[in-house]
């Protein structure tokens, strides 16, 4: 469900697009006519459409998240969360915002000057907005598709080592030239293996353009909103969504081909334009199964290169390098049975050569699936302890407000059941934390980020505890703090590596290492300064606790046991900072 609202949601920003470009053109001076120039259209009437829209979708994502809390938590806590952004990010009250910028007569049907420019930058912001929130709708589906990918790749990649590896084997064989017979056959097995390979590339690709055409086989492809549909009539923001609520989803239309691109696309197809872009192969034959494609042509129609480019984009990169290389062994089969040595050898030799080419656009589909899903994990957990920063806030601000009930009123006003409700507030909290650790450890690149976590839980926990014991007093306080410090401090962090991460994607500055190893889930500079903070904090709770101490004749059960676990807490960050030393996050 989360998909078909991720594409409603794009189908906005599409239509949202749309509006941006026209208001800025409508702000542009106007050229000199000689004739009198057409009225302009009221802006406004489509920025309320477009508000109309997006109230519908706000409210399905509480709807919809309300009907799969019970069967499917996860996807109904991604539904809140994108939901809790939306509101956070007034994305509603600034669209209505845009809207009376735009509009063009007043409440009495005069008319005014609409405020292009200031509505222009508003949409431009808004715009921004709806996409950080789609990519988090998309989120999870996108990193099932990574994921996915990752293997596909990966599988190939290790078969074509082993053709590899063979082809050399052969190669060795044939320039000894002990045997041509053996040479020949021993060419025939790796040609064969090769074909499969070839073979399976492109079952894999029909595949995958099958799936793409019906996940968008939801409107005719061509159809943009605002143009006329061949029954005349025009297409309107939003497709269905008039529709009653509950009884369709929102997300019935194509948003692939309304405005913004869907972020849900391989990545393999960008590589794929560049090998259209560096001509036909050598030997000028098809690949074997489908006919070979040339890259756009300056007189092709707009709608032709815009299939063309849809279909390069289910395409495998390095499928042309490998029938090249199949051809190369073909002729060197075709002059051992000749017993052409020399010729075979060098046959073989550009086999080697083609196939290693092949192998090294796979490495770099590879390192580039691998950013994907780095990004896409960072946005999920950014979502999540955004959301958990929010509860945490209202846990610290209500314990602060019970807290101030006076010693005499407090049995008058419920103090304990008070305390009580935020005890239960703090325990949910505790839980999301828990989920966001095992989704940590099971990354694994981290040495701090999960130990930060860790210790925010066992403060949650600490803090559950006392609350049940309607201790709502300084040192309570002192770790609700604490807990929001490093909410923001791991949300800072997480911000901070996927900025890194856009610039160095839009700069292209990937050096040679980059592509060798893994990228973690935060750089090592990061680390250090989480690793700092716990050390802060436990320094911080270890001065608490000593004052309360000082001011008691002895310490109380639950004083000692907090004193315990201090105790532990150094150590496990003495051992993170000794496993970031020593790379064991490598």
């Amino acid at each position: 469900m989360p998909r078909e609202l991720g594409k409603f949601l794009q189908l906005c920003v599409g239509l949202f697009l749309l509006t941006v470009l026209t208001v800025e053109v409508s702000a542009q001076p106007p050229a000199p006519e000689t004739t009198p120039a057409a009225a302009a259209p009221d802006l406004s009437i489509s920025g309320i459409q477009l508000l109309r829209d997006y109230e519908r979708f706000e409210k399905s994502l509480f709807d919809v998240g309300e009907q799969l809390r019970r069967k499917d938590p996860e996807q109904a806590e991604l539904l809140y969360r994108a939901r809790t952004q939306s509101q956070e990010q007034n994305i509603l009250s600034e669209m209505q915002t845009i809207s009376e910028l735009l509009r063009s007569q007043n409440a009495q049907g005069g008319k005014i000057d609409p405020q292009l420019g200031p509505a222009a930058d508003r949409q431009k912001e808004v715009l921004a907005r709806m996409k950080t929130l789609m990519r988090l709708l998309q989120s999870q589906d996108e990193r099932e598709r990574v994921a996915a990918e990752i293997a596909r790749v990966q599988e190939l990649l290790k078969e074509t080592n082993r053709i590899i590896a063979r082809q050399k084997d052969t190669r060795a064989e044939t320039q000894r030239g002990k045997n041509p017979s053996r040479s020949k056959e021993a060419q025939e097995q790796v040609e064969r293996d090769a074909l499969k390979l070839a073979e399976k590339i492109d079952e894999q690709d029909q595949e995958r353009k099958a799936k793409d055409a019906d996940q968008n086989s939801g409107v005719p492809p061509k159809e943009k909103p605002g143009e006329k549909s061949p029954s005349g009539e025009k297409s309107q923001p939003g497709g269905d969504s008039e529709s009653k609520e509950g009884e369709k989803s929102p997300s019935e239309g194509n948003p692939g081909e309304q405005g913004e691109p869907n972020s849900s696309e391989s990545p393999t197809g960008e590589q794929s334009q560049g090998e259209q872009q560096s001509g036909k192969p050598e030997s000028g034959k098809p690949q074997s199964g489908k006919p070979q494609q040339g890259g756009p042509q300056g007189g092709q129609p707009q709608d032709q290169q815009e299939s063309q480019g849809a279909e390069d984009s289910q395409k495998t990169v390095g499928r042309e390098e490998l029938e090249q290389a199949r051809q190369e062994m073909q002729q060197a089969i075709e002059k051992l049975e000749k017993e052409d040595k020399d010729g075979a050898v060098d046959n073989q030799d550009a086999a080697v050569n083609q196939l290693e080419r092949m192998k090294a656009k796979l490495e770099e589909i590879l390192r580039q699936l691998r950013e994907d899903e780095k990004d896409s994990y960072l946005t999920m957990l950014e979502a999540r302890f955004q959301n958990q920063l929010k509860r945490q806030q209202h846990i610290n601000a209500e314990t602060i407000r019970v807290d101030r009930i006076a010693a005499a009123d407090r049995v008058q006003q419920n103090h304990a059941s008070q305390s009580d409700k935020i005890r239960k507030e703090q325990e949910d909290n505790a839980l999301e934390a828990e989920k966001a650790l095992h989704l940590l450890k099971e990354e694994g690149s981290s040495v701090a980020f999960p130990e930060a976590v860790q210790q925010m839980h066992q403060n949650m926990t600490l803090v559950a505890a006392r609350l049940s014991r309607g201790d709502t007093g300084q040192t309570t306080q002192v770790v609700e703090k604490m807990i929001v410090e490093t909410l923001e401090e791991l949300i800072a962090s997480l911000r901070q590596e996927m900025q890194k991460n856009q610039e160095e994607s839009q700069k292209g500055q990937n050096s040679g290492e980059q592509q060798q190893q893994e990228p973690g889930l935060i750089n090592q500079i990061a680390e250090l300064k989480l690793i700092r903070s716990l050390q802060f904090q436990i320094n911080l709770l270890t001065k608490q606790v000593g004052t309360e101490v000082v001011e008691q004749t002895s310490t109380t059960p639950e004083q000692a046991q907090l004193i315990r676990d201090l105790r532990v807490r150094q150590e496990r960050i003495q051992k993170a900072t000794y496993d970031l030393s020593v790379g064991r996050n490598q």
